[in-house]
């Protein structure tokens, strides 16, 4: 008889883990009054951890503002982290290697607690590029790296993910019931999406963000054969383009080759 795993619970930490999260979608802070109403938890609640949080250099009070923000320590703390540091080592040279090549700029993504996180870039040597600033995040569903990543997890844990997606755009202010935008995202991420991007091993769609632009994703793969980030080309339609630069089918199979090289330098077996 297999004994089902025991699921603990650990309130303080999820309490202090809440807070963090929620101040990473902040750019101006929040009072502790605008963060006990978004985590649904009277004002005395998060009092304490607040303190707990502010003595340890996670987060500092503005004493003019009364609002909190996110000292620099996470991210310190992330640089410090050894597969960030090697994921970031070895996919730039990679990256760089295409741009050259295709005459597009690239971006890198991972998954960071319910949304999309921009951790890499590199530009075209093009005159024109299209760039995404590292540390900028988007909607799971509404990117192709978010989607590319999601589809490369097993069901669990693609579930979880989504789970998780929503509690950010709750943090952000969105009102899941009311939003069209949202809802429709989430339609036509069905199964039979996950299924042509596990097949083509890339998604190849219009951006929803900006016309002109065709974003090509491919995934990221580590050891555990899952993806742990994906690299997307935002390919801009150019009037004209030079003799070096890759039409959208080439860079494709471009991108497509370089990721498994990148995959394979991060333990990934292909099956």
């Amino acid at each position: 008889m297999i004994k089902k795993k025991q699921s603990y619970s650990a309130p303080a930490l999820e309490k202090g883990l809440d807070i963090l999260e929620l101040l990473s979608d902040s750019t101006t802070g929040l009072s502790q009054a605008e963060m006990a109403k978004k985590l649904n938890r009277t004002v005395n609640e998060i009092f304490r951890m607040l303190n707990i949080l502010v003595s340890r250099n996670y987060i500092e009070l503005d004493q003019e503002s009364e609002r909190y923000k996110l000292t620099y320590k996470l991210l310190q703390i992330s640089s410090r982290h050894q597969p960030i540091k090697n994921l970031m080592q070895k996919s730039i040279p990679i990256m760089r290697e295409v741009a050259q090549l295709s005459g597009q700029s690239l971006h890198l993504s991972i998954y960071y607690a319910g949304k999309l996180l921009i951790i890499g870039q590199v530009d075209s040597p093009s005159k024109t590029n299209y760039s995404v600033p590292a540390g900028s995040t988007f909607d799971l569903l509404a990117t192709s790296s978010g989607r590319v990543i999601l589809a490369f997890q097993n069901a669990d844990e693609r579930e979880r993910r989504l789970q998780r997606r929503k509690l950010f755009l709750q943090y952000e202010g969105k009102k899941l019931s009311n939003s069209k935008e949202i809802h429709s995202l989430e339609k036509k991420f069905t199964t039979k999406t996950v299924h042509e991007i596990i097949q083509n091993n890339c998604e190849v769609v219009k951006s929803l963000q900006i016309d002109g632009v065709t974003n090509i994703c491919s995934p990221v793969f580590d050891h555990t054969n899952q993806a742990i980030a994906a690299i997307t080309i935002p390919y801009l339609h150019k009037i004209s383009r030079s003799k070096n630069e890759l039409n959208i089918k080439d860079a494709t199979k471009l991108l497509k080759s370089k990721a498994i090289i990148l995959s394979k330098s991060l333990g990934y077996i292909a099956e």
